[in-house]
């Protein structure tokens, strides 16, 4: 889970291998993070990201342990961005604060897609994209921190400004599309990730996903030009892999 920190300017985010930080968790307990590694992420073209490798001390644990899982690519690292998350997957920058979010997380993976809140695209900012792209990432349909995933599923996730594109379809491995997302949730859901149906994720938040989801089992997913019609505050979409 994210880690806060006291917000600093990118000049004074710890650049040095062994410096250590005092933190909050997400749950508001007080940690101590030291920073291990520090480099450029080596698949950011921009040269915008800076990837930390980070170490925690454990409670009852000798010597210190390392913050992240690893990522795909095998990496423990993390991102520092601003703001902080609540439980209920809320962000915020009242608090004045950093989260290191790891790579192998929802928050780091959608920096590490293009959304990243400080920028802008077609005149819009990304900040609620990037949000959108959390919600998106977790499965977290009913945008009250709840996801509906699980580590290793696969998705295709692409946007009207063309920061991410559609993949084209392929028949040997299918995907499925599930939905179209705003930085509250889902904003319309056609085919849930896991092996839950429809009916039982629009149970969890009736009022949220009345009329968002289709009317009847034989219905197809609308398109997302007409899910954009009826839903403009829809900034992102995605497909996940067709079970087997």
């Amino acid at each position: 889970m994210p880690v806060a920190a006291p917000a600093p300017t990118p000049e004074e985010r710890p650049a040095e291998v062994g410096s250590i930080v005092e933190a909050y968790s997400d749950l508001g307990e007080r940690i101590r993070f030291r920073v291990d590694a520090v480099e450029p992420d080596p698949d950011d073209a921009g040269h915008e990201l800076t990837l930390y490798g980070l170490s925690v001390e454990v409670p009852g644990q000798a010597g210190w342990q390392p913050y992240c899982e690893p990522d795909l690519q095998g990496r423990s690292r993390a991102i520092p961005v601003d703001g902080s998350w609540d439980a209920r997957g809320d962000w915020s920058a009242g608090d004045g604060a950093t989260t290191f979010a790891c790579t192998s997380g929802a928050i780091g993976k959608c920096l590490r897609w293009g959304y990243r809140p400080w920028k802008e695209a077609g005149g819009r900012s990304l900040r609620d994209h990037h949000l959108a792209c959390i919600r998106m990432a977790r499965a977290d349909y009913c945008g009250d921190g709840r996801p509906h995933t699980r580590d290793g599923t696969r998705i295709n996730i692409f946007d009207p400004l063309g920061i991410q594109k559609r993949d084209p379809d392929d028949p040997k491995d299918p995907f499925v599309f599930e939905g179209g997302w705003s930085p509250g949730g889902v904003t319309y859901l056609y085919r849930p990730r896991l092996h839950d149906r429809v009916v039982e994720i629009a149970a969890e938040c009736p009022e949220k996903l009345a009329g968002r989801v289709p009317a009847g089992a034989g219905e197809g997913p609308l398109t997302p030009e007409e899910i954009l019609r009826r839903w403009p505050e829809t900034l992102v979409f995605n497909e996940h892999q067709a079970p087997r």
